[in-house]
């Protein structure tokens, strides 16, 4: 069986573990014809997610749901992958931003995005604070390398 990845077309989330396998060698087909909102609430899906959410790897060995466990899986596919590190701390190192950026800017780009694109609606408050939050969390970033 091949891996799956359930996602509709421009995902960012998916993006990881595409991205992951493209520089591991490993191949992952996307669903044909993913519809968010409907084929993400089949029974057949909330058995591989019970939340509903994309991404999910489809693997032979099961589901594999959330970006980032996505990802480190298809990149622990390939042995010795530099993609994390060649060192115990090389690995944290890549975990912790990887974490990061997922606790730290995805949430500010989300809040800013979110209503430019019609998901909740605009409140000029919150886009102040989305922004505050990724001036603070992409600092941090530019600071650390």
């Amino acid at each position: 069986m091949a891996l799956v990845l359930h996602s509709g077309a421009g995902n960012k989330n998916a993006f990881k573990a595409l991205i992951a396998a493209e520089y591991s060698g490993v191949k992952v087909e996307l669903t044909k014809d993913f519809e968010m909102g409907v084929s993400n609430k089949t029974p057949e899906f909330l058995k591989m997610n019970p939340l509903g959410k994309v991404p999910v790897l489809e693997t032979p060995d099961g589901p594999v749901f959330e970006s980032n466990a996505i990802a480190r899986y298809v990149a622990r596919l390939k042995d010795d992958n530099p993609l994390f590190g060649s060192s115990r701390i090389e690995q944290a190192h890549v975990e912790q931003w990887m974490d990061f950026a997922a606790t730290e800017v995805d949430p500010g780009v989300g809040w800013y995005l979110y209503p430019r694109l019609g998901y909740i609606p605009y409140a000029h408050t919150t886009e102040e604070t989305a922004i505050a939050s990724l001036k603070r969390s992409l600092g941090a970033v530019s600071r650390a390398v």
